[in-house]
């Protein structure tokens, strides 16, 4: 056993450089790899944060996309009112009524709940939701 202790001294002391090498390479290895395991686990967050955000995106497009539909809808429906009343009125008084709610529909066509408020108070003419009807 001493004889094969002093062989293994003389070996490393001859060839202390491949030691040396091989030392770093496996402290470089075990120190990498928990590294790689952080950078895993922040990857695969980052990607999950991602998909939501793209999620969250589209059903904002998709919301916008469906209240501007309803807004041209009612945007619509208010105006063919207007050219009705505007059609059916026989006096002075009603023509410029209608095109007072024409001209008020047309400044708020952005804004269904204003078209709607508009129509109600000012007018007395109940408009009903799209989805609403029958």
């Amino acid at each position: 056993m001493v004889a094969s202790w002093a062989k293994i001294k003389l070996w490393c002391f001859h060839n202390w450089r491949f030691l040396v090498i091989g030392g770093a390479i496996l402290l470089a290895y075990l120190l990498g790899g928990k590294k790689v395991k952080a950078l895993q686990t922040q990857l695969r967050m980052s990607k999950e944060l991602y998909k939501k955000e793209i999620d969250a995106i589209e059903g904002a497009s998709d919301k916008k996309a469906e209240m501007v539909s309803v807004a041209n809808l009612k945007y619509q429906r208010a105006l063919e009112i207007a050219h009705q009343s505007a059609m059916e009125s026989s006096d002075h008084a009603e023509l410029i009524k209608a095109e007072r709610m024409r001209r008020l529909v047309e400044s708020n066509k952005e804004n269904p709940e204003e078209i709607d408020r508009i129509l109600n108070e000012e007018f007395g003419i109940l408009v009903m939701d799209p989805k609403d009807k029958p």
